[in-house]
């Protein structure tokens, strides 16, 4: 027996014109996936009622399962409710029991409910009303054509409380029988180009009905997703880790990590659990690599601090690179590298240092030093206190500045996860 066919509906023009990001589609993918649910498509459709209309009513015809956000608001381009009507072929009509819970809403609020509102508890006829904890708006359930639908608010707070407690529980008793368990494999490399490494597991990557593999790049890093459903968790489990084991032994030593979770995330808890502290210095990425650790909650407990020391006078007088390793060598240099990473290490008093310097464009680069010319600094005090620095060099695809600040920062990430992955020094 198939898993049951998922489609995921959002609505609002805000959507459509990218004035505001669909983030709650992806929620849905990822959480009824879960679940055993089979996610077939994803649309984004504007608040005109005969777009939506037409998107329902295919999708009713297609979908064993429709999740709907957005457009369940008191304004009038709020338009989910009476788009849902038109595609089941009913009317709308007052429900009583949404009105009371708007009203209760807002009386728990000392405030009082404003006639708009009553739109709100506008349903069509013969659906389910779903009761809304978290929000104005209540949701509801309806069958649409083969499909079973449910309409939730489009503010992702509300969105995710609804999905979990009103949505997951009906699909779970609705769908028992057709559910497919499955698991998933992330596999997190950085190195190879995306192109090589998918000619190295091309064969995994080949249609399967049981085992799905992608890869997900995002400025450099490259993630190998398995996804595989089985009878029971044991067999969707056994079947990823089948896969994901010849993946791992494909990837090598670009292999950084397995699982989810970004590589700054990783660092500062790899950094807690052996007890080390970082410091960066930056010059090309201009405190990105520190930002991108202190967007991590928790990162205080090992991240001293940070120098953005991008001339090269603040070079020698903040981190005292030595004006003749400039002069010799120029700021883009690994020699110059080395030694802002030392300086970090001596001026915070912290067990591991990164630095970066180089010519992230769109201009500056030379024939000897290109755009995207990169070199990177990492200094490490081991357990006897002596300090080991090592420098290196990456030539960066050129796609723009931004490319260039992300992606050399993921590799002084990944740098700094190789080193404390290793046996204590």
């Amino acid at each position: 027996m198939t898993a049951p066919r998922l489609e995921i509906v959002a609505i609002g023009d805000e959507l459509v014109h990218g004035s505001v990001v669909d983030t709650n589609s992806a929620f849905i993918a990822r959480r009824l996936e879960e679940l055993g649910c089979a996610v077939t498509r994803v649309s984004i459709v504007g608040d005109a009622e005969q777009d939506g209309l037409a998107l329902l009513r295919e999708a009713g015809a297609r979908a064993d399962l429709i999740v709907i956000t957005g457009g369940l608001g008191p304004t009038e381009d709020d338009r989910t409710r009476h788009v849902a009507a038109g595609a089941a072929g009913v009317e709308l009509a007052f429900d009583a029991r949404c009105w009371d819970w708007i009203e209760a809403w807002f009386a728990a609020r000392g405030r009082k409910v404003g006639d708009d509102n009553r739109r709100q508890a506008l349903l069509p006829q013969g659906a389910v009303p779903l009761a809304n904890d978290w929000g104005t708006a209540p949701g509801f359930a309806l069958s649409i054509g083969r499909a079973q639908a449910f309409a939730l608010p489009g503010v992702p707070a509300e969105m995710v409380e609804m999905l979990e407690h009103r949505v997951v529980p009906r699909v779970r008793e609705q769908f028992a029988a057709r559910l497919r368990p499955i698991a998933k494999r992330a596999l997190v490399a950085l190195g190879p180009s995306e192109a090589a490494l998918g000619q190295r597991i091309a064969d995994l990557m080949a249609d399967s009905a049981a085992v799905k593999v992608g890869i997900t790049p995002q400025f450099g890093l490259l993630t190998v997703r398995v996804v595989a459903d089985g009878r029971d968790d044991a067999e969707a489990a056994a079947r990823a880790d089948a896969v994901a084991a010849i993946a791992r032994e494909r990837l090598g030593a670009d292999l950084l990590y397995e699982g989810e979770g970004d590589p700054a995330a990783r660092l500062v808890a790899l950094a807690a659990a052996r007890g080390s502290t970082l410091a960066t210095a930056e010059s090309c990425t201009g405190g990105l690599i520190a930002r991108l650790l202190t967007d991590v909650a928790g990162a205080s407990r090992v991240f001293l601090g940070g120098f953005v020391p991008y001339a090269n006078e603040r070079k020698t007088g903040e981190l005292g690179v030595p004006p003749e390793t400039i002069a010799a060598h120029g700021a883009v240099s690994e020699a110059v590298a080395a030694a802002m990473a030392r300086g970090a290490l001596e001026r915070t008093g912290a067990s591991l240092a990164l630095a970066t310097t180089g010519i992230a464009g769109p201009d500056g680069g030379s024939a000897g030093k290109p755009v995207g010319t990169v070199c990177f600094g990492l200094a490490l005090r081991g357990a006897t206190g002596a300090v080991v620095v090592r420098a290196w060099t990456r030539a960066i695809t050129a796609v723009s500045r931004e490319f260039v600040r992300q992606r050399a920062a993921l590799e002084a990430i990944a740098a700094a996860l190789r080193e404390l992955a290793g046996p204590p020094g």
